[in-house]
């Protein structure tokens, strides 16, 4: 017999032999023991996870000599020639390539007639989602009211293509990506009844690269077997699946810890004329990263790292030496980086201004750590040439909004009306903007505004600054002469922590926060958190 490939060889024949969609069989399986067997099915899930293979399980169990059966014989004429491929009552059809209104008409032509040798005639479907719209609508009459002796199985990878008239026609059947260690058994059995010696720790690395994929990891194995010799080394491993291993990983994070700029770019030049693939590379970094937080935060990490001892114990040493916003913060980092480097042109250097930017990473602090800090600074905010933020702490007399006698007061709002019309003439926002301020007063070389209790008092400073030229220029063209703008808000606060006071300490740590990458502010009681 002609070498065959392990993912076809070791395929699951029965349901008792499938692992990881225990949901999918108990349900199919019941369905055959209680005659409450559907007409159209839809398996949806990633790929190399059982999709198409327990649909020839179930059109086995339908059709068996023996059957309808939970567990098909596969001795039979009718499971000899469904496990084979060429049954004329399974008919397995490649959605990508069929996806024309014609192939689903002839498709519709064709359930008319009754199975050839078997109970049912079972259309499986794969890449159903590859279909075109029209052929979709083709199908609908068809799949809601078959003949008796019909069943559907469609199969896809993107079931948000699948239009919901279809889905609504169909049980679904959403399928789960294998678990690590429900793989790494699987590999561990089939290499032992293969002969081949191989570390558990080596089907371990197999099993993470698949991805709960159980055709992807058989398929990396047949590779890894081929490529070594009797006895699979490390290694060979790394070699063939693209891997840095953890040792070089330990290196690129001791770098970025001692600010080594200069030996952690040889590091990612070695990394490139190695060809490693550098999304692989930052799959592997998040990877090392979590496994250090996994160490610094809890109190036994067996079970949590799949490693040996001795490489928990380095992952300690490793964690002492960090703390655990920093590890977040890294771990920011290069999670976007992965995505960012699918779509750059050149994406080493992507990985290298991500890895340089790990490299700045100072203390950083918590939000109680910034709160003390800004217990000891004053209240006054001053914005520059332009203008001053004064604050006024006081309840029982609230600053006026008018400080000066009513025929002067008059005058002033008149002024103050000539430049926001020609504001807004040159600048409608900016425009805008004054137009949700008061007027406190105009007096020497100072124009006195005041917040209102609604305002966003950061947001009406900024836009002001950004905008200060033409401002200037106005008031200039208006009145005869330079004036600065002088913001005054009401406080009104019974202490000196009161809400005008942890109002601006909010706002001061935003604005921190807004230079901080990676870092959300959740929302917290501050008034609670100051007292």
């Amino acid at each position: 017999m002609s070498y065959q490939v392990s993912a076809r060889k070791w395929r699951p024949q029965n349901f008792s032999e499938v692992i990881g969609q225990v949901h999918v069989v108990k349900t199919l399986k019941n369905a055959i023991l209680n005659n409450r067997v559907g007409h159209a099915y839809l398996f949806s899930g990633s790929r190399g996870i059982g999709k198409t293979t327990i649909a020839r399980i179930f059109a086995k169990a339908l059709n068996c000599d023996k059957g309808p059966t939970p567990e098909p014989c596969n001795n039979c004429e009718m499971c000899r020639e469904i496990t084979g491929g060429f049954c004329s009552d399974v008919i397995e059809i490649d959605g990508a390539s069929n996806t024309s209104v014609e192939d689903v008409r002839e498709i519709r032509e064709n359930v008319k007639y009754s199975s050839a040798k078997g109970r049912y005639k079972i259309y499986i479907v794969d890449e159903v989602h590859m279909l075109s719209k029209s052929a979709f609508n083709a199908f609908l009459k068809t799949l809601e009211e078959p003949p008796a002796h019909i069943v559907f199985i469609f199969a896809t990878t993107e079931p948000n293509k699948i239009p919901e008239t279809i889905i609504s026609r169909c049980q679904y059947f959403e399928f789960k990506k294998l678990s690590l260690n429900d793989t790494i058994e699987q590999l561990v059995k089939i290499a032992k009844m293969e002969g081949i010696e191989i570390s558990r720790e080596i089907l371990t690395l197999i099993a993470k690269t698949s991805e709960g994929s159980m055709r992807d990891a058989l398929v990396s194995l047949d590779q890894i077997v081929s490529f070594g010799s009797d006895i699979i080394k490390e290694d060979d491993v790394k070699m063939v699946l693209g891997l840095v291993g953890r040792d070089v990983l330990r290196t690129f994070f001791d770098s970025i810890l001692k600010k080594d700029i200069q030996n952690m770019l040889s590091l990612v030049k070695t990394l490139s004329i190695n060809g490693t693939d550098l999304r692989s590379f930052c799959k592997e970094f998040l990877e090392y990263i979590r496994d250090i937080m996994v160490v610094k935060i809890t109190a036994d990490p067996t079970g949590l790292v799949d490693f040996p001892l001795t490489e928990v114990e380095n992952l300690k040493f490793e964690a002492e030496k960090i703390s655990i916003e920093e590890l977040q913060y890294m771990f920011s980092i290069i999670l976007k980086t992965e995505t960012e480097i699918k779509y750059v042109s050149q994406p080493i250097l992507a990985l290298e201004m991500a890895l340089i930017k790990m490299t700045q990473i100072g203390k950083v602090l918590t939000i109680d750590e910034i709160l003390k800090r800004l217990d000891s600074f004053g209240q006054k905010n001053t914005m520059g040439e332009l203008s001053t933020y004064r604050g006024q702490d006081s309840e029982e007399s609230p600053a006026p909004e008018m400080s000066v006698s009513t025929a002067e007061g008059d005058d002033n709002l008149k002024l103050w009306g000539k430049i926001k019309e020609s504001i807004s003439a040159k600048k409608p926002m900016l425009g805008g903007v004054l137009e949700d301020m008061k007027l406190s007063d105009i007096k020497g070389d100072e124009i006195v505004l005041n917040f209102t209790g609604n305002s966003s008092e950061s947001f009406y400073r900024q836009t002001i600054e950004s905008n200060q030229g033409i401002i200037k220029e106005t008031i200039r063209e208006v009145m005869g002469k330079d004036f600065r703008i002088i913001f005054e808000a009401r406080l009104n606060n019974k202490s000196s922590k009161g809400n005008g006071i942890e109002k601006w300490k909010k706002e001061k740590i935003q604005e921190v926060l807004d230079i901080i990458p990676g870092v959300v502010l959740r929302e917290i009681n501050v008034e609670s958190s100051l007292q």
